[in-house]
């Protein structure tokens, strides 16, 4: 979501206030919904501080009072928000009864709040707005889709069908790395009892015998040293840090946009980063059009489900050379956004007139990569634990097995 000022001409006076919306256009429908007068001005700005405030307290909310988004609860919910309001029940009554049913705490929360919305003329969007930071951009993109084209019945069921394909794409991806992760909290803490345990007794016998000890040996000795004196405070500035980079992160674009180009850029992620996205991305635009709406007003709402800032600004090129008049196929191949493949079946789509189709199959040839990447993740993060458990091993065995070896040495010359 972004931030803009609007300025608004009324009754002989100008006034200023700040809006939050997935884009220009949308912000510009939202303040003329919302505020009455003359549009005099609308700029983008940076995030507000009761807006840094607000997420700062949703972090804390969700990562230590766990107040999370339950995936299966919420696209359950979806489905039978859509089922209900396809059937023919208010909108109002559909999410009361869905809300006073769920177990899910955020997911009452949510249905009953956007029930009283309703109930005093807001839109459903308004409420989701809110909500945004648990149920992501692309809740919200989706809720306004339905609005908009007065289909809610299709964004809904859309959403759920989005969200049940993240919520399988996890699945996957924490069986592939449930081995990894547990071998590699094993080894730390086998790490650490050996650091705190054994080498703090080698430690008492070389200073005894006052020898010179080897680089691994001290090594050994000062991490034991800091995690015997500073271990709480060690622990403390590293969730300070990781807090704080889980804040900057969701306020500063520009921190975010250097946090995912990095992220692109590293082995094994960037390929589940880009795979994910692009199936997402080209399966949501496809399912737009098939549903009848513009392929510019299609990409301005796909783009709302982007989560990478990187991938995110390429997207904004694309829907600039949309609105120039350029064809699809060339945007996209100028940013590079998708590989040579997918570029053929966007522009033989393109020329056909069967754009939604090949959008479609170019979503599942990413689809297929990713599961590619997910069933074979477990043989390609192996080398690197290997590599991680060998270089622990060899440092533990040097700084203990090396002055053991110059304990003669070290005996003559006490």
């Amino acid at each position: 979501m972004k931030y803009y000022k609007v300025s608004m001409f009324y009754k002989g006076k100008q006034q200023d206030f700040v809006i939050k919306s997935l884009n220009k256009a949308e912000a510009i429908i939202d303040a003329k919904k919302s505020f009455p007068g003359l549009l005099v001005k609308i700029e983008e700005i940076t995030m507000p501080f009761n807006e840094k405030v607000k997420i700062f307290k949703d972090i804390i909310n969700s990562k230590f009072l766990r107040k999370r988004l339950h995936y299966p609860s919420y696209i359950a919910s979806i489905r039978q928000l859509a089922v209900l309001v396809k059937a023919g029940i208010s909108l109002k009554d559909a999410l009361e009864d869905i809300g006073e049913n769920t177990k899910n705490s955020l997911i009452k929360e949510l249905f009953l709040k956007a029930a009283e919305a309703i109930d005093s003329g807001k839109s459903l969007s308004d409420v989701f707005s809110e909500y945004e930071e648990y149920v992501g951009g692309v809740s919200l993109a989706m809720v306004r889709l339905g609005e908009q084209t007065g289909d809610l019945v299709m964004a809904l069921n859309y959403l759920a069908d989005i969200y049940d394909n993240m919520y399988q794409n996890r699945r996957k991806m924490i069986k592939a790395l449930r081995y990894p992760v547990i071998t590699l909290i094993f080894i730390v803490v086998a790490f650490v009892v050996l650091i705190m345990m054994v080498v703090p007794k080698f430690k008492a016998i070389f200073e005894q015998l006052h020898a010179t000890l080897p680089l691994p040996t001290r090594i050994l000795l000062g991490t034991e040293r800091v995690l015997s004196n500073y271990g709480l405070l060690v622990f403390g500035i590293f969730v300070l840090i990781v807090f704080l980079l889980m804040f900057f992160y969701k306020t500063s674009i520009n921190f975010k946009y250097q946090v995912d180009r990095i992220l692109l850029k590293t082995f094994l992620i960037k390929q589940i980063i880009e795979y994910a996205t692009l199936h997402r991305f080209l399966l949501t635009l496809s399912s737009l059009l098939r549903s009848g709406i513009p392929l510019l007003d299609s990409l301005k709402i796909s783009e709302g489900i982007i989560g990478n800032e990187v991938i995110k600004r390429k997207i904004k090129i694309i829907i600039t050379g949309i609105n120039q008049g350029r064809p699809l196929a060339d945007v996209f191949k100028e940013t590079k956004i998708v590989n040579y493949i997918a570029l053929r079946m966007i522009s033989a789509g393109e020329e056909s007139g069967e754009l939604d189709i090949m959008l479609e199959n170019a979503a599942k040839y990413y689809g297929d990569k990713f599961e590619d990447v997910i069933e074979n993740m477990q043989s390609s993060i192996e080398p690197i634990m290997l590599s991680i458990i060998a270089a622990i091993v060899l440092l533990i065995a040097l700084g203990i097995f090396l002055p053991m070896w110059d304990l003669a040495n070290a005996a003559k010359n006490a």
